[in-house]
């Protein structure tokens, strides 16, 4: 199956980095190919691709999460969404009698785009109104 690239139109996040958008936009081709497990996998690597990005790289990705909020990168109320989305991702990772179900890897998709809108639409957005701000204000000025 081929998905257009407009079916991610309520997961597209402005101002997301190459790094982080590279593992965001594969765990939603995957899942709309219809294998939840390999996007729950790539979901926890888009965690892992974002605490890198603030240059939190912990060899355990619950370190990593705990560095996120203790920064203050996240919310304390993000915390267990994004444990929620790391046990996805294991779940999908390891061999086991366990799977992940494309419900369960949907809803972990969106609290990723939730977190990636947190984390770097809002800054982003924040941080254009504020040139925007400056510019205006230049073309303002008497000559």
């Amino acid at each position: 199956m081929v998905v257009p690239r407009d079916s991610d139109g309520g997961n597209r996040i402005n101002h997301l980095p190459q790094d982080v958008s590279r593992y965001h936009s594969d765990a939603i081709r995957v899942l709309h190919a219809g294998v939840p497990d390999a996007a729950a996998v790539q979901l926890r690597r888009t965690l892992e691709a974002a605490a890198a990005h603030f240059g939190i790289k912990e060899k355990v990705l619950v370190k990593s999460i705990e560095k996120l909020i203790s920064a203050g990168h996240v919310t304390q109320s993000f915390g267990p969404l994004l444990h929620h989305i790391r046990a996805v991702g294991n779940v999908g990772a390891h061999a086991s009698d366990e799977y992940v179900d494309q419900k369960t890897a949907e809803g972990a998709l969106r609290f990723t785009t939730l977190l990636l809108r947190n984390l770097f639409e809002v800054p982003g957005e924040l941080g254009s109104l504020a040139d925007k701000s400056v510019d205006e204000k230049s073309d303002n000025r008497p000559e």
